[in-house]
């Protein structure tokens, strides 16, 4: 099996087979090599695909706060060739950046992963906003009966569970939303 090692920057501890680490005098952390077979590069690289995805696929323009993970990206990813996976990435040197060929994109696995978390993610977090919507009306009828936080939160959670249950049931079959018309102005 092919095995290479990369050199990667490590701000805490890793495990993992390594060949080397060290603390610097200032208390930072040196460089460890760690070897990776072609298997291991290609799982790590779908997991970077699929944090990057979280990181950065709703950015519209490039923050600094995620450059260290797309440096971080760019070295694993700049091993692609030497790890016999020139097919499914490009280097696109005027921009500096690493990209994944159609090939990839047809057949990568993290993509199934990412569909099913923002599936999952989308009808929780919905059912929590409609009970949470919902709770503050009911507070808001109650006034003076204040529930004390251990009955808040199971009503919440009665809340939310019937949400989850009709949207598991019907989706968004019984979702109707309001909207107000706008006037226009000419």
């Amino acid at each position: 099996m092919t095995r290479f090692g990369a050199c990667v920057a490590l701000g805490a501890s890793v495990m993992g087979e390594c060949d080397e680490a060290f603390s610097t005098e200032d208390g930072g952390w040196g460089r460890m090599k760690i070897n990776f077979t072609k298997k291991e590069y290609q799982t790590l690289v779908e997991m970077l695909l699929t944090a990057d995805w979280v990181i950065r696929s709703h950015e519209e323009q490039p923050r600094n706060e995620t450059e260290p993970y797309g440096a971080l990206r760019k070295m694993v990813f700049a091993y692609f060739k030497e790890m016999g996976v020139e097919n499914d990435f490009e280097y696109a040197p005027e921009e500096g950046e690493y990209f994944e060929t159609a090939v990839h994109e047809e057949r990568a696995p993290h993509m199934r992963f990412i569909e099913a978390f923002e599936e999952a993610s989308f009808w929780s977090n919905l059912a929590h906003k409609l009970a949470t919507r919902d709770f503050a009306a009911e507070a808001r009828e109650r006034r003076e009966e204040s529930l004390d936080q251990e009955e808040q939160l199971v009503r919440l959670f009665e809340i939310t569970a019937q949400y989850e249950d009709e949207f598991a049931e019907h989706g968004l079959d019984n979702v109707q939303v309001v909207i107000e018309p706008v006037s226009r102005m000419h």
